[in-house]
């Protein structure tokens, strides 16, 4: 690999369009550039909303942006028998569109799914929201919510799991400032004192937890229906000009999944379904471990990418660190950096109307022996976009 000294680079992030740890997109960028991440990538669920603020705070900011977007897809078959790909829950696939067009190029075919899928999740929050309403007043709490009030102070426009999980926490310490008090209150609601009430975040991962996941007394199942597949959300990602993306989950404390626990397996399956980006969280990773399958998928030829999130409360650096705060080694650093000069390489070629990385068919068109050049391309766009 022969590209300069590589840069810190981050893939994915989501903002407050969907859901994050960031008050704002600039709080993102800005924090961006003093964390020296010269490349920041957007993938809000769903939409695309966030894509023009964001060019113009990273054109402002001296951060190159790359326009992403993820969706959950489903294979009902491998729900059916159990089978786990990127997630606890069988048959779901979380899917990543990387280098999208911007603006935005989707036909209106694209833009009506995508209305819908958002729809359909808006559908199902509000049904979650009357549920903890009625679960609240059967527990004898005089606490109730609505969906647009809680939409204007807490989203900026996509209400989540974690929205309402933060509404509770802060309509119940509002309620009852005696600290004492708000914990009899959601015990109440939950049927347990175990939260902190000095740690907003945690106490609202717990609530989500005890409240709103499958199996709860507030939880709502997914309407299987509205789950585009696979196939689906590759022609979607294609139809905007995107590369799609698989991000690989092997959490080492969840367990490694059906289709992940062999990395060799992955990726001739990816390859079948026509993936020729993987993406990394690292921060759920053990070091050892992530660095076999990253190595194990460069050999085999993906793009290979690492992103934060930031889709909790927490804001942790933005720089992406394997689990324990474990820093890259300049193997993976390069990997990475040339994983996302990759992605910018194909920005930068569709805006001149050329096919990138792939084309609109998702069919690969740089060889392997051609991929440090058409990387640089990339690396060369980004130095361009900090140099300010």
């Amino acid at each position: 690999m022969s590209l300069t000294k590589p840069l810190r680079v981050n893939s994915h992030i989501h903002s407050p369009y969907s859901f994050s740890a960031f008050d704002s997109v600039e709080q993102a960028v800005t924090l961006a550039r003093e964390q020296g991440v010269a490349a920041l990538g957007l993938s809000d669920f769903n939409l695309v909303d966030g894509h023009e603020e964001f060019a113009g705070l990273c054109a402002r900011y001296g951060v190159y942006p790359l326009f992403n977007m993820e969706t959950i897809t489903l294979v009902r078959e491998d729900k059916d028998r159990g089978f786990r790909y990127n997630d606890g829950n069988p048959g779901i696939i979380y899917f990543c569109c990387e280098a999208l067009d911007h603006p935005a190029s989707f036909s209106q075919a694209s833009r009506d799914r995508l209305h819908t899928l958002w729809a359909g999740t808006q559908s199902r929050m509000r049904e979650m929201i009357a549920n903890v309403n009625r679960h609240f007043a059967a527990s004898g709490l005089d606490v109730s919510f609505d969906y647009e009030s809680m939409r204007e102070r807490f989203a900026k426009n996509t209400v989540r799991e974690r929205h309402l999980a933060k509404a509770i926490f802060h309509a119940v310490v509002e309620r009852w400032p005696d600290r004492a008090e708000a914990l009899d209150a959601l015990e109440k609601a939950m049927g347990t004192r175990a939260v902190d009430l000095g740690d907003p975040m945690g106490a609202q991962g717990t609530i989500r937890g005890a409240l709103l996941k499958a199996g709860k007394p507030c939880y709502v199942e997914e309407d299987l229906d509205a789950f585009m597949t696979p196939a689906e959300a590759r022609e979607l990602v294609l139809d905007g000009g995107g590369v799609p993306c698989y991000p690989i989950w092997i959490d080492d404390r969840a367990g490694y999944s059906e289709y992940e626990k062999d990395p060799d397996a992955l990726a001739d399956t990816l390859l079948r379904m026509g993936f020729h980006c993987v993406e990394f969280i690292p921060l759920r990773n053990d070091y050892d471990h992530f660095k076999s399958y990253v190595l194990r998928m460069h050999e085999r030829g993906f793009n290979v990418i690492f992103g934060t999130e930031h889709n909790t409360p927490k804001l942790i650096p933005l720089y992406p660190m394997a689990y324990g705060d474990v820093e890259f080694d300049e193997e993976i650093m390069r990997i990475g950096y040339r994983g996302i000069c990759v992605l910018a390489a194909h920005q930068e070629r569709r805006r001149q109307g050329q096919d990138g990385y792939v084309d609109r068919q998702g069919e690969r068109q740089i060889a392997p022996g051609d991929m440090d050049a058409f990387a640089h391309i990339g690396d060369e766009a980004i130095r361009r976009a900090i140099d300010v």
